[in-house]
This record gives C-alpha cells, structure tokens and sequence, in this order.
C-alpha cells in the first residue's frame, strides 16, 4: 500500500507540478463529458513512464537528470503549442483517415512523453522505492497510485472546464487560454532547467 501512496502523493506533490501541467497542457481540448478518453489518455502516458521507470529500476537505463529536467518542460511546450495550432484530438477533422491518424497518433506522442517523465520519476523512485521487495510489484503499485493521482488531477481539471463551458468559453478558446498559459510556464521552466 506505502508504494501507492508513494505515487499518488508523487504526482499530485506541486513539488511535480510539471507533471500536473503536461496533463492539464494534454486535457485543454476537453471537458467533463471527455474523462472516459482522458482516462485512456492518461493511461497511454502511465504506459509510457512506466517503461522507464522498469528499466531504470533494473538500471539498464541512466540519464542525465540536468537533461531530463529540461527535456520534461519540452514535452509540456510541445503538447501547448498542438492545442495553440487548434489540433484537435476528438472528430472535428473532415477526412476521416486524417481523423483517425490524429486521434490514434496523440496516444503514442502521450506515451512517448511519458518515457521522458518516467526518467524524471525514476531517481524519485530509486530513492524511495523498498528495494528488499524486488522490483515488478512495488513498481505495479507505484504506477496504480500515479494513475490514480493522475486521474484525480484530470477530473478537477475537467470539470473546471466544465465550468468554463457553462459559461460559454468555447473549446477553442480554452485550448488557446490553457495552451498559451501552459507553454509559457514550460518555457520558463526550459529557460531555467537548460543544461549548461
């Protein structure tokens, strides 16, 4: 259960708030009516770090963390800028196969994304992970609990946006307000974290 915990508490620590902001820059299209593919999505990016963090903790994997922590803001600024262009990853494209390749696309650039920020969990969980338990189940719960949290963070996120909508902020204004905020925390967060 501790390592449940761990990775709820982990994710939903403002101390990671650049992994409550990729979440918050990947949910700008949506709203309430949206948690069932945000859930998906959210899945896709646990899928993603959970990768890393497996073959981080078997250390076959090692990165530069000055890196990581420029390259995390790097993803936020990259899913700001598709919803500043208006991508959208819901059904309003015309062309129903370049409907389906954007919708089906933005699970795979979430999980990659996720491999990025599963690097930044990882020294996070190397150091507090039990290690006298192996590594498969502590790992499954830690996962459980960011997924979790993750979906905590996206169902508040949400249904302020909900709220929004209520009062008649349309999707894309939201997606320019949220994107336009979200790339302009990241780049600030780029700015300070570029390795030297």
């Amino acid at each position: 259960m501790n390592d449940i915990f761990l990775g709820a508490t982990h994710i939903t620590d403002l101390a990671g708030f650049d992994h409550i902001l990729f979440l918050v820059a990947l949910a700008a299209s949506y709203d309430l009516t949206k948690l069932g593919r945000m859930a998906l999505l959210a899945t896709a990016f646990t899928i993603g770090h959970s990768l890393t963090l497996f073959l981080a903790g078997l250390d076959l994997v090692r990165a530069s963390l000055s890196w990581i922590e420029f390259l995390i803001p790097v993803t936020i600024i990259a899913m700001s800028i598709l919803q500043i262009g208006g991508t959208s990853f819901d059904l309003s494209l015309k062309k129903q196969a370049s409907r389906a390749y954007v919708r089906n696309s933005i699970y795979l650039i979430t999980a990659l994304f996720g491999l990025i920020h599963g690097l930044g969990f990882s020294s996070f969980y190397r150091i507090a992970a039990d290690r006298g338990a192996g590594i498969v189940l502590p790992l499954l719960k830690f996962n459980l609990g960011v997924e979790l949290g993750q979906l905590l963070i996206l169902t508040v996120t949400l249904a302020i946006f909900s709220l929004g909508r209520a009062f008649g902020v349309t999707t894309r204004s939201q997606q320019l307000v949220i994107g336009g905020a979200t790339f302009g925390l990241a780049a600030m967060m780029a700015i300070e974290n570029f390795p030297t």
